[in-house]
């Protein structure tokens, strides 16, 4: 056996290994921690921007919310199970993206003209899109874990600061902000739609039923929108030049409260977001994972 059938032999051999472990049960058990995890974040974000609809205080980010939890008795012990979880279910996606049920060497054609071959397109980038999410989310745990938080609005403007100094920055964040914006728009139009239901499996219970669609179409709404307001905040700092004032959702969501009937909307996205979080809970449960 010649060099080349050997290193041939070798990546088809961990080729099957990551095959086995995207259509392993126990690592899609596990991975559902992530689920769990996403929902608690989302709650707590949704819950913080109830209170700041309502005039008090408090830090409508991810980071914030996550400082909620380290706050509370065994809240680090929590926040590493959730940092776990989210890590967990990031590598999940990854490997079901490229190995298993989203990637593109399915059975079918890949050519984005065919209705199959958009749907593999579809699945994989959106397989895909959810791993950097979960990323996203562990990461933020991981602060706390490793480095004991951060200020996240001021990262945000930091990092977006940074990024207006480069060539031609403003248009690429305004392009980033537009994307965002976008996304936030599809998120409402899948809650409306309720594009969910294909992933879930359906529960015995008429009531678990109610709920989940419930929570789905209005969690997703409220997911939506916050993306949309980060998005046109995005916009907004780039194209009057002043990128430092983007300070991530904190800053989306109190711009948001400014606004003619800002608090009874900003109360509207809160409960929209903490719906949210019941509604990836319930997902943990009945997502078909496949």
């Amino acid at each position: 056996m010649n060099e080349k059938e050997k290193v041939r032999q070798v990546a088809d051999s961990a080729d099957s290994a990551a095959q086995e472990v995207a259509d392993s049960r126990w690592f899609e058990r596990v991975a559902r921690a992530g689920f769990i995890a996403n929902g608690l974040v989302h709650a707590i974000l949704g819950a913080t921007a109830v209170t700041i609809g309502l005039g008090q205080g408090g830090e409508a980010d991810q980071a914030g919310a996550v400082g909620q939890i380290a706050s509370q008795p065994f809240g680090l012990v929590l926040i590493v199970i959730c940092f776990l979880g989210c890590a967990l279910m990031a590598l999940w996606c990854l490997v079901n993206a490229f190995f298993g049920a989203s990637s593109l060497r399915g059975a079918g054609t890949r050519d984005p003209e065919e209705k199959q071959g958009r749907k593999q397109w579809i699945d994989f980038f959106s397989t895909v899109g959810s791993a950097i999410a979960y990323v996203v989310v562990a990461a933020t745990f991981s602060q706390f874990v490793f480095g004991g938080g951060s200020d996240s609005g001021k990262a945000s403007s930091q990092a977006s600061t940074t990024v207006a100094k480069a060539p031609g920055g403003l248009y690429i964040l305004m392009a980033a902000g537009a994307v965002i914006a976008l996304i936030g728009i599809v998120f409402c139009i899948n809650g409306l739609r309720r594009k969910w239901k294909d992933e879930l499996g359906r529960p015995r219970s008429a009531f678990t039923r109610f709920l989940v669609g419930f929570t789905g179409v209005v969690g997703y709404l409220g997911k939506g929108a916050t993306l949309l307001s980060v998005g046109i905040l995005i916009v907004v700092s780039a194209a009057t030049g002043d990128p430092e004032e983007f300070t991530g959702i904190d800053g989306a969501l109190k711009g948001m409260r400014d606004q003619p009937f800002g608090p009874y909307l900003l109360l509207a996205v809160g409960l929209g977001l903490v719906l949210y979080g019941v509604f990836l809970a319930l997902r943990s449960r009945y997502d078909r994972m496949d």
